[in-house]
């Protein structure tokens, strides 16, 4: 099991991209719409084990959550008062076992749970972790945005403002967890904590970066419809693969997996 902030890249990347892998790749996504934070993390576990035993195979998790806010493992010894303090904004509170600290989800907010054997795209976690980052990156850029990497975990589009948290989990190779784009989400959910237990950082969405670069009366509205699409061809992009709708997709594994998951 790892988590992304014991890999933070403290030399050079050697990871390249595009991926260059042995086989031409077909990566399923679907979209769930908005289901909750539950649900998703328990979907989630179904599919790990059942990849782990190939029972199922890769799947691009995408859904919108209502508001929850979540943690990772450094967090627990704080998580109940935590809980008790913020449903009282009406959110639910999780705590997890991916990497990182307190985050929150919400609408408007893209949230990809890549669930993948890195093998296949022979991929380390650290260089998956930086994958990760590129698809997000290259998904700004589809709007002007300039996003990139800090020192800090995640997507910044300066060294001030995260546009896109990352928090991963690996098990015997295979991905769960993810991240979580800001496309209009309400960035004033984040007022009540300290976003990933950073001090003097804000938070930002596709939204509100487009909005400074117009810089016109009528504001912006760049939903999780319109983001979704564009990210699904930064991640074949980036990943060297066919990422293309589980619904598209009919033979008898993918069928397995789409029953899976309509049926979770």
């Amino acid at each position: 099991m790892y988590s992304f902030n014991s890999l933070q890249k403290v030399y050079k990347s050697t990871c390249a991209f595009p991926l260059i892998h042995s086989q031409s790749l077909v990566l399923p996504y679907i979209y769930l719409n908005q289901i909750t934070y539950i649900k998703a993390l328990n979907l989630q576990k179904y599919i790990v084990k059942n990849r782990i035993e190939n029972k199922l195979g890769n799947v691009l998790l995408l859904v919108q959550h209502p508001p929850t806010y979540t943690t990772g493992r450094r967090e627990k010894e704080k998580s109940e008062n935590e809980r008790l303090r913020l449903k009282e904004f009406g959110a639910e509170y999780y705590e997890t076992l991916r990497g990182g600290q307190v985050t929150f989800h919400g609408p408007g907010q893209l949230v990809g749970y890549p669930i993948l054997d890195i093998r296949n795209y022979k991929l380390s976690v650290r260089c998956y972790v930086e994958a990760i980052e590129r698809v997000v990156i290259d998904t700004c850029t589809t709007y002007g945005i300039k996003a990139k990497t800090t020192k800090d975990t995640g997507v910044w589009v300066n060294d001030d403002e995260k546009i896109c948290a990352i928090g991963i989990q690996v098990q015997r190779y295979i991905t769960s967890h993810g991240f979580a784009l800001n496309c209009n989400t309400d960035l004033t959910w984040f007022d009540h904590i300290l976003p990933c237990g950073l001090k003097d950082k804000k938070m930002t969405s596709i939204s509100k970066e487009l909005n400074k670069l117009k810089n016109e009366n009528d504001l912006i509205e760049i939903g999780v419809g319109e983001v979704l699409p564009n990210l699904c061809k930064s991640f074949g992009k980036v990943f060297n693969c066919n990422v293309v709708s589980l619904h598209e997709l009919n033979d008898e594994k993918i069928l397995q997996l789409k029953n899976a998951i309509l049926n979770y």
